[in-house]
Formats: structure tokens, C-alpha cells, sequence
């Protein structure tokens, strides 16, 4: 055991209460269940549809006390390498933010990234639109090889507060994979 353990038991028993404390909150705000994800194209773009994910009570209970909290979706596409690491085609990160508005009890709901914006009345009215993608485009199709495997990748998770874009928040982001799905443009 290191030495600053047996000098400073009491730094121990904090810092080790103090980082279960972290995990925990993180693990109960970014714990969604797996959905199906759906990847459709036209001629132009490639788009993504996930089914509703399932929001933690914690999130819910943080909106209901005002807590600005953040949905961030995150959605990675590799092209698929049998020998060797994949190669990164594109990353697409999707930030939206529930204001809840406490005078008039409903919520704003923002894009962190571009500020653009919409009221809705209700908790659940948020949840639903917030938990879901549909036929939301991300990658312009010629980026991608006819017959080549593409791995389409999307996490999501929860972010209490203002929603952070810097560098030192994505170590610390526990980042819950939703789902995964191959695909081969003909």
C-alpha cells in the first residue's frame, strides 16, 4: 500500500468515498437500455434512427428540480479492416439541452452546439423527443465505398449541468453504447 495511505488514512477513506460517489452519479445517469438502430440512405446521405432509449429516474429527478441536463448522442462510423485497426470515417456528436423553465413549468429544449431551440410543456414530452433519433443524417454518401463493410456506431449518455466540449470532460465521460450495426452500400 502506498505510503501516503498510511500517513493520511483519513485523505484515503475521502478520496475513496469521494470517487465511488463520482462513478456512482455517472453510472446512474448514463445507464440507458440497448435499442435497435436503423441505417437507411438516399443518394446523397447516409441517416440513423434509434428507437427511444430509457432515461435514468436520476435524470428525471434532476429536470423536475431545475437542473439544466444534457442528452449527448454520439455516433462513430469506421470502415471495417479484417487485418488490422479500423479506419475512422466520420463523428457525429449530437448535444441537446433541457432548460426547465420553473415560472411556467415548461422546458426549453437547445442545441448545445448551435443554440437553436423549441418549448415543450411537459417532463415527458422532453424525454421523448431527447431519447430518440429519427432519420437524423450523418454522413454524406460519398465519403463511402461501394461494397466496403462500415461499422455505424452510437453511444449516448447523460450529462447533468451546462453541457462541456472540452477536452478534460471526455475521459470522464461514461459513454453507454446503444447500439451497432454494420452496413455494405451496393
Amino acid at each position: 500500500m502506498p505510503l501516503v495511505f498510511h500517513i493520511f488514512p483519513k485523505f484515503a477513506a475521502v478520496l475513496t468515498v469521494a470517487l465511488g460517489i463520482f462513478f456512482q452519479i455517472n453510472i446512474a445517469l448514463s445507464a440507458p437500455q440497448a435499442s435497435p438502430i436503423k441505417i437507411t440512405y438516399d443518394n446523397k446521405v447516409i441517416y440513423c434512427s434509434v428507437d427511444r432509449v430509457d432515461i435514468s429516474d436520476r435524470a428525471i429527478l434532476a429536470l423536475n428540480q431545475g437542473t439544466p441536463v444534457t442528452f449527448v448522442w454520439n455516433i462513430t462510423i469506421e470502415e471495417v479492416n479484417d487485418y488490422w485497426l479500423n479506419s475512422s470515417v466520420g463523428n457525429v456528436t449530437i448535444a441537446l439541452q433541457a432548460i426547465p423553465d420553473l415560472i411556467s413549468k415548461s422546458l426549453i429544449i437547445s442545441d448545445a452546439k448551435n443554440g437553436i431551440s423549441r418549448r415543450v410543456d411537459t417532463i415527458d414530452d422532453a424525454t421523448e423527443f431527447l431519447s430518440r433519433l429519427d432519420h437524423f443524417p450523418i454522413l454524406d454518401r460519398s465519403l463511402l465505398r461501394p461494397g466496403v463493410r462500415y461499422s455505424v456506431q452510437v453511444r449516448f449518455h447523460i450529462q447533468e449541468g451546462q453541457f462541456s466540449d472540452a477536452w478534460w470532460s471526455e475521459p470522464l465521460t461514461i459513454n453507454t453504447t446503444v447500439a451497432e450495426e454494420e452496413i455494405r452500400l451496393p
